[in-house]
């Protein structure tokens, strides 16, 4: 009888210290919130917003090198507290055209921006901002007279005592990563003089000039009349290299190519390249949107279906168009039904493989893509982003937010550098990593996207008005016939993710 007791105190004993790690763990604050309080409390959907942010910021803090102020791709995660233990120090223009329109939100005095950078205080975070920019235009300098022959584009590179390209991206680079990062760059030179920084704008501005010099001489092929998609690179070394399309790899943007995120490059090279009105119809003419009759509501064809597919909306102004607005907001009513019917606890995207190093690109929405989707049965927090953005104007009634906090409640998806990457529906395994893909689209999309900076943008340049006229011919080219199908509204989780498959990071104090 006395060891029965004394073994029952023992379990107990060990039973409610768990409970205790748990609820004092700090950075469980999602377990404080219900989807009806995100619904249904601006109070508390703001509580929830500025919690998420300021863990995050952790995150955000150690996401770049210190000196170069690059982007690094991420890190792998201790699997018992959720801590680093290995830099992920490759990087890509993708992943800097994220930071940078964290920066320039900060330098604008963005609220949510200076929760992340700086706990709220937003001169600090102001101060932050111009620091990584700064830094950021030295390295892309650095890199450029490294690499003349890249024309100040990057490819994928490495981050260390130098920056250097990835062993695969030697002598080639990607339209498509530069074409989502030079966005954010005008964006940036822009905001940084309205700001009053002239002499780091100037510096931005001086970059893009040469940007724009060099864009059609790389990316665009004259003999194809087409924008090339990976470009072979002569000489690395020599300012006058000649460039070629990369025959073996992806040749041009074209087709559904050049509607994700395929559409930046593109809408650059015809807006800002000075071609004439024959190419930049040629261009145009390869590229076209599918209209796809899903059940919940009209959209356009994807790939797979992946959030990530929808990355020029967190740059471009679509939305500035009632039409691009309706065909947003129901591919995210597609993309929530689709969930919720099929018994899925979170959305899922293209993402890091849980628990084991890989990655799953083959996930998206059942029944929109011309690829077939493979890996539904994992969930991942920034799919949710594009969700997020479509709210992004008011503070409660995000279902967006309802998705994401769903997510966030599985164990492991919250830790001390804020949210998970990636989880499996049944709860079983988790992404021991923290990318800034599987992290910042969501922040970008919190802070309503650089869509109004673009806007303006477009307009100082004096381009606003033929990027809106060319959008609303690539629409009326697929879906003028007839009107958009919405039968449905927008679906939240209805069966959360099990926690008893794994425990949680611990809290190390």
């Amino acid at each position: 009888m006395f060891f029965r007791l004394y073994f029952l105190f023992i379990f107990m004993t060990f039973f409610t210290s768990n409970l205790l790690a748990e609820e004092i763990a700090p950075f469980k604050f999602a377990q404080k919130y219900t989807i009806d309080d995100i619904m249904n409390s601006r109070e508390k959907s703001e509580s929830f917003i500025r919690e998420y942010l300021m863990w995050e910021g952790e995150f955000f803090s150690i996401a770049r090198d210190k000196e170069k102020e690059l982007i690094y791709d991420g890190y792998m995660l201790d699997e018992k507290t959720g801590k680093t233990v290995k830099c992920r120090y490759w990087s890509a223009p993708s992943k800097e055209c994220l930071d940078v329109a964290l920066c320039v939100k900060a330098i604008s005095g963005d609220p949510f921006a200076a929760i992340l950078l700086a706990s709220g205080d937003k001169e600090k975070a102001k101060e932050k901002a111009v620091k990584i920019l700064t830094g950021k235009m030295d390295s892309y300098m650095d890199y450029y007279r490294d690499y003349p022959g890249y024309g100040g584009f990057m490819p994928w590179y490495y981050i260390k005592d130098k920056v250097t390209p990835t062993d695969n991206w030697m002598e080639y680079v990607p339209s498509l990563d530069n074409g989502e990062w030079i966005w954010a760059l005008l964006v940036a030179e822009k905001s940084l003089r309205k700001e009053g920084y002239a002499q780091l704008a100037d510096r931005y501005g001086d970059y893009l000039s040469m940007l724009q010099k060099n864009a059609v001489k790389i990316f665009y092929d004259k003999e194809a009349m087409k924008v090339r998609a990976d470009v072979h690179i002569l000489d690395m070394k020599d300012v006058n290299s000649g460039y070629e399309t990369a025959h073996d790899r992806l040749k041009y943007i074209t087709g559904e190519h050049g509607v994700h995120e395929g559409v930046m490059i593109v809408t650059y090279i015809t807006l800002f390249g000075n071609l004439t009105e024959k190419e930049k119809e040629a261009i145009w003419k390869d590229i076209k949107m599918v209209r796809v009759e899903h059940k919940y509501g009209t959209t356009w064809q994807g790939y797979w279906g992946s959030a990530h597919e929808s990355w020029a909306y967190l740059f471009m102004p679509y939305r500035n168009m009632t039409h691009y607005r309706d065909l947003f907001r129901i591919r995210e009513i597609i993309r929530s039904r689709n969930a919720e019917e099929r018994g899925y606890p979170g959305l899922t995207a293209s993402i890091g493989k849980p628990g084991e190093d890989g990655y799953l690109s083959a996930c998206g929405i059942e029944g929109v893509g011309s690829q077939p989707v493979e890996y539904n049965y994992v969930f991942a927090p920034y799919g949710a982003f594009p969700m997020i953005l479509e709210f992004s104007d008011r503070q409660e009634g995000n279902y967006g937010l309802a998705w994401l906090l769903n997510m966030l409640k599985a164990r492991k998806m919250q830790g001390p550098l804020g949210g998970g990457e990636s989880g499996t529906n049944d709860g079983t395994l988790v992404s021991y990593s923290k990318t800034v893909d599987g992290t910042f689209p969501i922040l970008v999309a919190l802070m309503g996207g650089l869509e109004k900076e673009t806007t303006q943008m477009l307009k100082d340049y004096g381009v606003y008005e033929e990027f809106i006229k060319v959008m609303e011919q690539e629409y009326d080219e697929t879906f003028g016939g007839e009107p958009l199908k919405e039968p449905a509204g927008f679906a939240l989780p209805s069966v959360s993710v099990p926690v008893d498959k794994l425990s949680d990071y611990v809290c190390e104090k």
